[in-house]
């Protein structure tokens, strides 16, 4: 068109020159025709051989006038590509927003169905999820189509040529970057009654899991830009129908497990109330039976008594562990009153006695029965020190020291618990409080335990408002520091400094 533009100027400025200089004489032209030039020679043979001057200004305003036209439609032009680069933009900039608002699969392919629909100036469309179970392609939504159609349309066999066609165009793509667009011939659907059909389909992880398919009567002509912004539509469409199902998956998935987790707390907390009913006559009568109290034992007998009383304790640690365990899952309450951290800590040496006598233990202990009182639970604070005294026992070598200090330390109770054991990695330090967690898997055989010890001492802790952490370095010990808030005469908490991780030293 721009090139016919400009022909057609030439030609007529050629002719509008050519008709002046025969009509209208002019007296510029006598020193032309009287000088021996070629012009002369040519223009002598024209009826009329002179032109005025201002024929010259009438062919620059016809020349400016064409220009000017020709200007006029290029701007329409670019105008009109404007357009429609703003339309494409508009429909992907609308799938994108639809797809990052919506967590309902329903509700987003309905919203892209009708922007697409409007895109394409489309009669009616329809959105098919494909079911490889059913060896189908299912109608999963439509947009103004009527109902015959849904009902003539509603199951598309994997094998129809249509879907088999976007299926082999995807797989072809990769190789020849051809667009995921796909023009349908009219008769494959004659139901439709349409000129033409036009399928877009839905990609996710290189897989063809759906298409759209819009009917139009106009022979619409799909440009290379529309195709790919079709195509990017149907692909953002799959891939953001793949996100919401993983998603619902992933929440049904979360509930299931949920609930499972909720039934084996149930089944445990059921299990270890059963279990610590006979441990405790088990217990009881060992502990009765070692002490001589239903008669003397020789020394054989006495060393089995103390293996099954030793056991029998353990046993008894790893059920109130569990039902601990149990009650910090479903946030039961626990009943406080002041209390003396002394009492607590002879409670705890007294329960891990034996533990302490089998491996050769030497226990320093360094705190005053005259401390400040704390505010607390007694039996949570005694299973607190029985798990970090226990844990400082079981990780040292026969023989070696184990040290409890207590002091007060800023309106708060510092204990600390240290050991010359096995130590722990730096990097595995954070972790150790995570529940059923071991440093090395193989401790769990070696030593013993659930991985739950640290884990419900945190706990204990935390709903005591204080403040537990660990120093520790491999191959040389551990020190466990708890900080507990005081309980003054007055009954009121006293404030307690906030521990920071800047506070805690880097090494024994």
């Amino acid at each position: 068109m721009r090139k016919s533009l400009f022909l057609t100027s030439v030609i007529i400025s050629i002719i509008t020159f050519l008709c002046l200089l025969l009509i209208i004489p002019d007296p510029l032209i006598t020193a032309i025709l009287s000088s021996n030039s070629i012009f002369s020679e040519l223009l002598i043979y024209l009826p009329g051989r002179e032109l005025y001057l201002h024929s010259f200004i009438v062919i620059v305003f016809l020349l400016s006038g064409l220009t000017f036209s020709q200007l006029t439609f290029q701007c329409q032009k670019a105008e009109r590509k404007a357009d429609k680069k703003d339309r494409e933009l508009l429909i992907l900039h609308s799938t994108a927003s639809i797809s990052a608002s919506s967590l309902d699969v329903n509700d987003f392919l309905n919203d892209v169905l009708n922007e697409l629909l409007s895109y394409l100036g489309a009669n009616y469309g329809f959105i098919y999820l494909i079911k490889k179970d059913t060896g189908k392609a299912v109608l999963f939504a439509d947009a103004e189509a009527p109902v015959r159609l849904k009902k003539a349309l509603a199951n598309i066999p994997l094998d129809h040529p249509v879907v088999v066609n976007i299926t082999e165009m995807n797989g072809l793509s990769k190789q020849i970057k051809r667009t995921h667009v796909l023009e349908v011939e009219s008769d494959l659907f004659p139901e439709m009654d349409m000129d033409k059909i036009i399928a877009i389909p839905m990609v996710a992880r290189k897989a063809v899991t759906g298409f759209f398919m819009f009917s139009m009567r106009q022979q619409v002509q799909l440009s290379e830009e529309d195709a790919y912004v079709l195509e990017s539509v149907g692909k953002l469409a799959g891939i953001t129908v793949e996100n919401i199902q993983l998603l619902e998956n992933t929440t049904k998935a979360y509930e299931e497990l949920k609930s499972l987790d909720k039934m084996k707390d149930e089944f445990v907390s059921n299990v270890t109330h059963e279990l610590k009913t006979p441990l405790i006559s088990i217990k009881g009568y060992s502990e009765i039976m070692y002490e001589g109290m239903l008669g003397d034992l020789n020394e054989k007998q006495k060393q089995g008594m103390k293996v099954i009383v030793s056991n029998s304790e353990r046993l008894n640690r790893l059920i109130e562990s569990l039902l601990h365990m149990n009650a910090f899952q479903f946030k039961k309450q626990h009943v406080f009153s002041p209390l003396s951290l002394g009492d607590v800590m002879e409670s705890t040496i007294k329960s891990l006695s034996l533990k302490i006598e089998e491996k050769g233990m030497i226990l320093n202990t360094n705190y005053e029965k005259s401390l400040h009182f704390i505010y607390g639970n007694t039996e949570l604070l005694k299973h607190l020190f029985i798990y970090l005294l226990d844990n400082a026992i079981k990780f040292s070598p026969y023989g070696s020291r184990v040290g409890i200090w207590a002091y007060e330390e800023s309106g708060s109770m510092h204990v600390e618990i240290s050991d010359n054991g096995i130590g722990i990695p730096e990097n595995q330090i954070p972790k150790v409080f995570e529940r059923f967690y071991q440093v090395d898997g193989s401790m769990t055989r070696n030593y013993g335990g659930n991985g739950l010890g640290l884990y419900l001492a945190k706990n204990i802790v935390e709903i005591h408002k204080g403040e537990i952490w660990l120093e520790s370095r491999e191959g040389v010990g551990t020190k466990a520091h708890v900080l507990l808030p005081l309980y003054d005469e007055n009954g009121q908490v006293v404030c307690k400094q906030v521990h920071t991780l800047a506070d805690t030293p880097v090494s024994l």
